[in-house]
């Protein structure tokens, strides 16, 4: 009795899981948004560069969020790619320590 209480004051409508997937595209929204208000307050000079990496990573920051949160195939695709995305991420670390930089 007590955890089913302690579910339902997570979530004002009772399901934790469409609350969390709310949170999360709040979160996408505001951060993307704030990264496209960032080309104006900052002066940006190559904004066809930052561009091609702002639309793409929020092409796939929604397709993640909307795949983690279906069942079964969708799902497995979310994590294969943040998978993909962390081992890229760690690999990055290495090249970048060897190479000296950017």
């Amino acid at each position: 009795m007590i955890r089913g209480l302690d579910m339902m004051a997570a979530s004002p409508n009772g399901n934790p899981e469409k609350s969390l997937k709310n949170v999360m595209t709040l979160y996408g929204a505001a951060l993307f948004l704030g990264l496209a208000i960032s080309i104006y307050a900052h002066h940006l000079e190559d904004v066809s560069g930052f561009l091609s990496f702002l639309v793409p990573a929020a092409a796939l920051y929604f397709f993640l969020l909307f795949a983690f949160f279906k069942k079964g195939t969708f799902r497995k695709i979310a994590y294969g790619v943040m998978a993909v995305i962390g081992l890229i991420s760690l690999a990055m670390i290495f090249y970048l320590e060897i190479t000296g930089g950017h």
